[in-house]
């Protein structure tokens, strides 16, 4: 086999490559400006980011080092930083953070003492202000629900008011510019204080979910970094109005100075860095900023750079450099696909076999067959819960008959959710009679499987009963459910249904596969040892290891045989399906396609009937998109209407009204501005008409130029006459609700963008006409 080794270049040594483009998922938290001892040598910190090839860095622009003075502002170290990396292509988002000079705090103490709102707005507007050219991302704060941030305790209504002061100067100095909240350690207290950051009125005063998902000691897989730390986050900002997520800190240390004295060596590091980012992706987060690019002192580990005896040292890299570096070079805007699946499934339980359950001493709920939903066959387990109090609230069902799960790597169930995120827990008796409690996840909406591993330790809070040696010893038997609320501090009553207990027997192995050009990069690895076999349509593929190592790999009879460890290998192929899975038990018959319905394989769903004549007549995929869910009942104002949801806009059927308005369309962008929290009122106020523009006096708008031929070219077909009148592109489009500009989308990119009542217009200058004009995904902004 052709070994091709990438061997990474001294920190510092040779001019830096060119940082990734805006859209790589992967950034580091490089507080340059901020810890660096002094502007001169600054650059080669810089260089060292660069040549990490991630396109972002979260910098820390600290309050009382920029303004110690009231009105006095020292640029120095900031001007610099941001200059530095800048000029190396990395986007930045700037951390609006402490220490509060004692002149800006209420309590007249400096240190992380919260400022007040007033002095802190000043602040932010002057930061923006001065680098609105260069960042475009801002932080409000970090990590507020820790003391040693908030001084002296937490209080989350005073940072919602922090927030909103934040949020309304970001905006005023620079209306385009995308605001972050403070990132907070998921997924506790993160679910609490969020919560907390809503009900006082703050959900609405950022743009982008900011979390700390930290799990260490514990693996990423061990630690449930993605259905703990992203899930239940999730979960409940579905519910509040969902939002992008980014984690702007996470990490492992190899020093005894970080984190509690938690640490790890430093292949271990590079393994979780590796696997940590993939199941973050993997769970819906957009962006992931490792903590931290340099160790500054000999105690710490947390940075990629070792401290090596000197604070300007970057010259000394840890394997976990090569490993972010080999991510972001192979993966950096590749889209995440899902989890792989290498074992074998077998339904050890389902409502068919419902048999006896007995509640414990918490009288806080019902577990009763119930064919209300059903994930298969006719039944589920119906589980109402009540939680009455203020405090922990749980409640537990023990089988009477304990269930055989056999010797299974993951067990799992099928969860049909009321979105309350509430913990879903087993109790497992192992071969030795020790009875360990294990989180399978959070519960969501609709048909989820939670599932856990069980191949690990468990902590010893999580021993139920017996001795032994917190692992379980196989074979074993589930004897009870628990649902938990989460977080604690909740209240109230509802139901979710328990269908197909699952045992997951086999390799112990994850597999996370993104999508790059027309192939695949799948991430793959075990905490143990385990042999798989990968299915592809590729003859042979390249593997690359976390420190860039590379090397081919041949496939027969369709699929890679690949003996993984802790160490992932990144595998390039053409793809060809996940492993197989044998057939659920008592299997029906599929459905048979419907030929008056077009389905569209990119997204699974398919339209039909008067919806897919509609979407055909009037524009098809460049107005409305694809399809991303099927048509369903959904209250829309109060009514209950058959819906369908596509990327660009929602269709609305109202059967009471004459062709061709029984087809209504959603305010899509009126809607997505609200759910940003941004009022196009005030946002945008009314101007005069201008010369080539058309003027709409409704809203006291302008549209021009492209945005205008686009506007003019696409309409509903309401008069039978060839070619959309202006009434048409109305009735498509509706009116503008500002004017032309330029914003940050999420994705880190800024372009020139027009919104509409049903639309948002940007320009793609490095398309060719007629691709120069694209609506925004509107539809799949608003359901993310």
């Amino acid at each position: 086999m052709l070994l091709l080794l990438a061997l990474l270049p001294l920190a510092g040594a040779q001019a830096a490559p060119a940082a990734a483009p805006a859209s790589s998922a992967f950034g580091i938290n490089s507080h340059i400006s901020s810890r660096y001892p002094g502007v001169s040598g600054m650059g080669k910190a810089a260089d060292a980011v660069a040549q990490l090839q991630v396109g972002w860095a979260r910098e820390d622009f600290q309050f009382s080092r920029i303004a110690p003075r009231k009105g006095a502002y020292d640029w120095s170290f900031f001007d610099a930083g941001v200059n530095h990396l800048s000029q190396r292509g990395v986007q930045i988002v700037g951390l609006l953070n402490g220490p509060t000079p004692a002149w800006a705090s209420a309590s007249g103490r400096g240190g992380f003492a919260p400022p007040t709102p007033a002095a802190y707005a000043e602040f932010v507007g002057a930061v923006v202000a001065r680098y609105k050219d260069r960042v475009h991302h801002w932080q409000i704060w970090n990590e507020p629900d820790n003391a040693a941030y908030w001084s002296p305790a937490p209080d989350p209504a005073a940072y919602a008011a922090l927030l909103k002061a934040g949020y309304a100067a970001v905006k005023q100095a620079d209306p385009s510019a995308l605001v972050l909240s403070a990132g907070i350690v998921s997924p506790e207290p993160a679910t609490s204080f969020l919560k907390a950051i809503a009900d006082n009125g703050a959900w609405g005063a950022f743009d982008i979910l900011a979390i700390h998902p930290y799990v260490d000691p514990r693996s990423p897989e061990d630690g449930q970094i993605a259905a703990a730390g992203v899930g239940q986050v999730k979960v409940l900002a579905d519910k509040l109005g969902a939002k992008p997520i980014w984690a702007t800190e996470f990490g492992w240390s190899t020093g005894a100075g970080d984190r509690k004295g938690n640490r790890v060596d430093e292949q271990t590091q590079a393994s979780y860095l590796v696997r940590a980012m993939a199941l973050l992706r993997e769970a819906g987060v957009e962006k992931l900023f490792w903590y931290t690019l340099k160790d500054l002192s000999a105690s710490e580990g947390l940075g990629l750079l070792r401290y090596a005896g000197s604070t300007t040292s970057y010259a000394d890299p840890k394997p976990a450099f090569s490993a972010l570096r080999t991510m972001a070079s192979q993966l950096g805007s590749a889209a995440p696909q899902g989890m792989l699946d290498f074992g074998q499934r077998r339904v050890v339980w389902d409502a068919e076999r419902f048999g006896t359950w007995k509640r414990g001493n918490q009288p806080n709920g019902t577990f009763a067959a119930s064919a209300a939903q059903a994930h298969s066959g006719g039944a589920s387990g119906e589980l109402r819960y009540s939680f009455p109090s203020a405090g922990n609230d749980y409640v537990v069902f023990t089988a009477a008959d304990p269930i055989d799960i056999g010797s299974p790597s993951q067990v799992g169930f099928w969860v049909y959710g009321d979105g309350s995120g509430h913990a879903l827990k087993v109790w497992l008796r192992d071969a030795q009679g020790e009875v360990l409690q294990y989180r399978l996840g959070f519960v969501g909406v609709g048909w989820q499987f939670l599932s856990a591993s069980v191949g690990g330790a468990v902590e010893r809070y999580n021993r139920i009963s017996g001795g032994g040696n917190l692992r379980l010893d196989l074979p074993a038997t589930l004897t009870a459910i628990v649902l938990d609320d989460e977080p604690d501090k909740s209240s109230g009553s509802g139901a979710i249904y328990l269908d197909d207990l699952t045992a997951v027997s086999g390799a112990d192995a994850y597999g996370a596969r993104f999508g790059v050009g027309g192939g695949v990069v799948d991430v793959l690895w075990a905490p143990g040892e385990a042999q798989i076999s990968l299915p592809t349509s590729s003859a042979s593929g390249t593997i690359t290891a976390p420190d860039g190592t590379q090397r081919s790999i041949s496939a027969s009879g369709g699929q890679f045989t690949l003996s993984l460890g802790p160490s992932p290998i990144l595998l390039a192929h053409q793809g060809g399906g996940s492993p197989a899975q044998p057939a659920a038990p008592q299997p029906t018959a599929a459905p048979q396609a419907d030929p008056q319905q077009r389905c569209f394989d990119e997204t699974g769903f398919c339209i039909g009937g008067r919806i897919r004549e509609f979407w055909e007549q009037n524009g098809g995929l460049p107005v409305f998109g694809l399809p991303i869910g099927p048509q369903q009942a959904e209250v829309v104002e109060g009514a209950t209407l058959q819906v369908q949801r596509f990327e660009r806009n929602r269709l609305e059927l109202h059967p009471e009204n004459a062709r061709p308005y029984d087809v209504l369309l959603g305010r899509l962008g009126a809607d997505r501005l609200a759910q940003l929290g941004r009022d196009w009122q005030s946002e945008f106020p009314s101007t005069s008409a201008a010369s080539g523009c058309r003027f709409f006096r409704e809203t006291g708008q302008n549209v021009c130029g492209e945005i205008l031929a686009a506007w003019r070219a696409s309409g509903l077909e309401l008069d039978g006459q060839a070619g959309p009148s202006e009434a048409e592109s109305l009735a498509l489009f509706g009116l503008p609700l500002g004017p032309a500009h330029e914003e940050s989308m999420a994705d880190g990119q800024r372009r020139t963008v027009q919104w509409f009542e049903r639309a948002r217009f940007e320009l793609h200058p490095e398309n060719q006409p007629p691709y120069r004009v694209q609506l925004g995904l509107l539809g799949s902004e608003i359901v993310r």
